[in-house]
């Protein structure tokens, strides 16, 4: 009887530990992962990837909106956490910064590569597919070797 209950003691163990690695992968990719502006840096030198900067205000309708929307879709979540470093800013809360980027009214993203060098800005809303779009300009490349709007063309055509 004891040997019985140790085996299904292990069972129910493994088939808990097998069932982990999923779920945690599900709830890994609910939320983007903001980091601090230091930590993104960081990351974005590290791991050689891109970094979003999310110049937002508590203030904006317009990044409330992009918050509920933008940030909740899935395929968003899941592109930016796996692709890049991301940080976002209150122009309130860190000033010096905002004016380091010329960020006069929010919502802004910036789009910098792994070494911090700027490399293009959206002013205002943006939705999940511009974003989407954008992102993966940025985090392939594309930039090095052809300009957004005709990448955007010949993708167009395919």
């Amino acid at each position: 009887m004891r040997a019985r209950n140790s085996l299904s003691a292990v069972i129910l163990l493994l088939v808990m530990v097998a069932g982990a690695g999923p779920v945690e992968a599900e709830e890994d990719n609910r939320a983007v992962h903001w980091l601090t502006y230091r930590q993104a840096r960081e990351k974005g030198t590290r791991e050689d990837v891109p970094v979003l900067v999310q110049f937002s205000s508590s203030q904006s309708g317009v990044w409330r909106k992009m918050k509920r929307e933008t940030y909740k879709d899935r395929k968003v979540i899941r592109y930016l956490n796996e692709n890049f470093s991301a940080t976002t800013i209150d122009v309130s809360e860190v000033p010096s910064l905002a004016r380091k980027f010329k960020v006069e009214s929010a919502p802004v993203l910036w789009f910098l590569d792994a070494k911090g060098k700027r490399l293009t800005r959206i002013d205002g809303e943006v939705g999940a597919e511009k974003l989407l779009r954008v992102a993966e300009y940025i985090s392939k490349k594309i930039y090095e070797h052809t300009d957004y709007d005709t990448w955007l063309d010949r993708r167009s055509r395919r």
